[in-house]
């Protein structure tokens, strides 16, 4: 899922999408943002997968579903807890937490790489 993340994230939120995600861009403001509506959307694509997989019978739009859900379990968890500190939720002080944080900062100063989220391949750089 971190492949798709990545893509959907670099032309797609970053792309013909930016109306939305323009919002998560700007300083400030824990409340909601029109950037929540991508979750959204992807939690309709991940219940289609399972009610697609359902009347298929087919494990494999069920896996996908799976997949989809747990990512966006991790994106709730590691992008809206842990990076941007949206809600009162303790964050877990690891170094890998501190170099996604750093990592996605680095993305928010530029609006270019790291595009991924649970592993943003672009490294840290110090100012």
């Amino acid at each position: 899922m971190e492949g798709v993340s990545y893509c959907s994230h670099r032309w797609v939120m970053h792309g013909p999408a930016m109306g939305w995600h323009r919002s998560h861009h700007r300083p400030g403001g824990r409340g909601p943002q029109a950037n929540d509506l991508f979750p959204v959307v992807f939690s309709v694509a991940g219940a289609s997968l399972f009610a697609l997989a359902t009347q298929r019978d087919s494990p494999a739009l069920r896996w996908a579903g799976v997949g989809m859900s747990a990512y966006g379990a991790a994106y709730l968890y590691v992008h809206e807890v842990h990076i941007h500190r949206r809600f009162d939720l303790p964050a877990l002080p690891t170094s890998y937490f501190s170099w996604l944080r750093a990592a996605h900062a680095d993305h928010h100063r530029s609006g270019t790489e790291p595009y991924g989220m649970l592993l943003p391949m672009v490294r840290h750089r110090r100012s």
